[in-house]
């Protein structure tokens, strides 16, 4: 459906939540264990429930500000995590959940990014657009939402209004957004990439702190600026725009990111002419940034959406040896004496004791089961 009504939509489900009197995450909380409310969310995001898919009460997750009248929508880990191998449940108001922010009264605030996927990783972008694009470099810090409500200008990161980020791009707002109560665009949402230490993740910015701007939103026609809007604007903020690659085609990109050499570099984003995005990382970056979280979880859910290979054949060979050596563990589970469930029990111990959580428990029976439908499991079933 068109972005209006994902929009329209998602001020629905405020307003219901406002009139429920749903103030805070324990309210919240307590809201969606009702089946009723579970049902009507479903008819406001879109969403078709398919067996072994999870409930839409757990792919969203409302955040509050401790002071101002507002309400934001985030999806969870839980849609990050299983919707890639359920694609219909990334539904359009679910995708506009990347820290959308409402009054309690249903305006819209702030409108940022739309979920976008990385070069391969979905069916839709697999395939990408015979269309005119700009790739402008993707910097390694943490998005900054930032907008103006009740004459202050507020910056919140996509989940809490609180967290770690948010109070630091809030304080960084009266260095670098000095005098912005007069120069901040009206009705505009602008992204930034809140670069400071704090921040980094693996690219090693070397103490720098800044707003890096990314992406604007118009909150009203619900524009998207293009690149020389975003210039203008970024003149006008007195802050740098993301540098844009010179090249001339995607499979020139492509070729570029995979270069192992880029060691301090996250990728590009992608925007076709169209409005669609897509993410190209560095092969040296993703590198890096799979070594940091390389555990069973990791591959066995690459082996279930057949991801594995292509996540890591240009890799660095010591992290292809480490992902090998994992693949080889929790494959092996089909040659594990004993039934279904002493099966589920070797994968589950694979986990070190303070990461084995239910989430990890269902995963280990979704990825066994996958395994015997490969006609894989049952060797010594």
């Amino acid at each position: 459906m068109p972005i209006t009504e994902n929009v329209a939509n998602l001020k629905r489900f405020v307003s219901l939540l406002v009139r429920s009197r749903v103030r805070n995450s324990a309210d919240w909380r307590r809201w969606r264990q009702k089946e009723e409310n579970e049902k009507r969310m479903e008819e406001l995001f879109g969403y078709t429930r398919l067996e072994e898919m999870p409930s839409i009460t757990n792919l969203v997750k409302p955040f509050f500000h401790p002071e101002l009248p507002l309400i934001g929508l985030n999806y969870t880990q839980v849609a990050h995590n299983v919707l890639h191998q359920y694609p219909s449940g990334w539904t359009g108001p679910l995708r506009l959940c990347r820290g959308i922010i409402f009054s309690r009264r249903g305006k819209l605030v702030a409108l940022p990014f739309p979920k976008f996927f990385n070069d391969g990783e979905m069916e839709e972008t697999r395939e990408l657009p015979d269309e005119p694009f700009v790739a402008t470099e993707k910097h390694d810090g943490h998005l900054g939402i930032i907008f103006e409500f009740q004459g202050k200008i507020v910056a919140t990161t996509r989940g809490s209004f609180e967290s770690k980020s948010a109070i630091l791009a809030n304080g960084m707002l009266e260095t670098i957004g000095s005098g912005w109560e007069t120069s901040f665009p009206h009705n505009t949402t602008v992204l930034v990439e809140v670069i400071h230490p704090d921040t980094e993740v693996i690219v090693d910015y070397h103490g720098e702190e800044a707003f890096i701007l990314i992406g604007a939103f118009n909150r009203v026609t619900l524009e998207d600026y293009a690149e020389p809007a975003l210039k203008k604007l970024a003149k006008r903020l007195a802050i740098p725009r993301a540098e844009t690659w010179e090249g001339n085609s995607i499979e020139e990109l492509r070729a570029l990111v995979a270069e192992t050499n880029y060691k301090n570099k996250e990728g590009f984003v992608v925007r076709f002419a169209s409005g669609f995005r897509v993410k190209l990382k560095h092969a040296g970056y993703v590198s890096k940034m799979i070594a940091g979280k390389l555990t069973p979880l990791y591959v066995m859910q690459r082996l279930m959406t057949d991801t594995f290979e292509d996540r890591f054949a240009d890799l660095d060979a010591e992290i292809q040896i480490q992902a090998d050596r994992i693949k080889e563990k929790v494959m092996a589970v089909s040659a594990v004496p004993g039934d279904k469930k002493a099966k589920w029990k070797y994968l589950y111990e694979l986990f070190d004791e303070e990461e084995r959580t239910t989430y990890r428990k269902k995963i280990c029976r979704d990825f066994y089961n996958w395994l015997t439908e490969q006609g894989e499991g049952e060797v010594a079933a």
